[in-house]
């Protein structure tokens, strides 16, 4: 008997599963490198045949340190969108300094290099992506947000909750996704309000209405509907993180939920989420970007 005694089926299908999706991002990111000649057509399809789609690539943080979270859902509005940004700028590297490669998603934290049109200035940022897939080739959307400060986002001149040591930072960050974890394990709404700034925004999978594709909210009573609703109609049974990374301005995880819904005797549903969390200048979580499986 091995000492890591694993099904070699179960290493395989993941390990295949984990590959496809790896290979829908970089065949998209290459793309995404080759618009910068005006090849937009290829770009568009590393898009999945069908949608809907789920895009959050063109996130605003405004001077008062607010967020906007616009979501695109239309392949018309995507092909739009590249246009506008293609057209403006050029993609020359995406490096993925840390990455999380799931079954169904690639998450990227990654240094990206671009110029504008015209110019010879190369710049480099730190973006976080997240890139969803299905079983076909291509994938279904594109999150995406740029490294801000937390100093910069919340309210200007709210009591900042930075610290100087990055550990203690991040473990702050950490533990406060973990309050979050614990509120929704326990349906508790204004449990998981208490984890989010008063300025929060979201572009998540939308599971209250079943539209397959991301809902957005903007503010703490949106947040509050959002959530009500969604434990009306599920009754939690357990929140498992599967993969998690935490730094001092964000912290992604896939997690696995069971649940029960309400009013349909033995019918549990599990579906999987993939989200990013971004802390503002109090700690609390100002924007929160993911997507997530069908109920199962």
């Amino acid at each position: 008997m091995s000492a890591i005694d694993v099904d070699a089926e179960i290493l395989r299908n993941t390990a295949a599963a984990s590959a496809h999706a790896y290979e829908q991002t970089i065949k998209h990111v290459e793309a995404e490198i080759t618009a910068a000649n005006g090849a937009l057509e290829p770009l568009i399809d590393t898009l999945t045949a069908q949608g809907p789609y789920a895009y959050t690539i063109l996130p605003e943080v405004h001077p008062d340190g607010s967020v906007k979270l616009p979501i695109l859902t239309t392949r018309e509005e995507i092909a739009d969108a590249y246009a506008m940004i293609r057209g403006a700028s050029n993609l020359i590297e995406v490096v993925g300094v840390t990455e999380v490669r799931g079954a169904w998603y690639t998450f990227q934290d990654a240094l990206s290099r671009g110029s504008l049109k015209g110019t010879d200035k190369v710049d480099v940022y730190e973006t976080l992506g997240l890139f969803p897939s299905g079983r076909g080739p291509g994938i279904t959307g594109e999150l995406i947000w740029i490294r801000v400060p937390p100093s910069a986002l919340g309210t200007p001149g709210a009591q900042s909750t930075a610290m100087d040591d990055p550990l203690l930072a991040r473990e702050k960050v950490f533990r406060q996704h973990e309050r979050y974890l614990t509120a929704l394990r326990e349906g508790d709404v204004d449990g998981v309000l208490d984890t989010l700034n008063d300025g929060v925004a979201s572009a998540v999978r939308d599971y209250v209405d079943d539209t397959g594709t991301l809902t957005t909210l903007e503010g703490k009573e949106p947040h509050r509907a959002y959530y009500q609703a969604l434990f009306d109609r599920y009754e939690i049974r357990s929140v498992v993180p599967l993969h998690r990374v935490t730094e001092d301005w964000y912290v992604f995880a896939e997690l696995r939920l069971t649940a029960t819904r309400k009013g349909r005797v033995g019918q549990a549903a599990v579906f999987h989420t993939a989200e990013f969390f971004v802390p503002a200048n109090d700690g609390r979580f100002i924007a929160r970007i993911g997507h997530g499986t069908n109920p199962t």
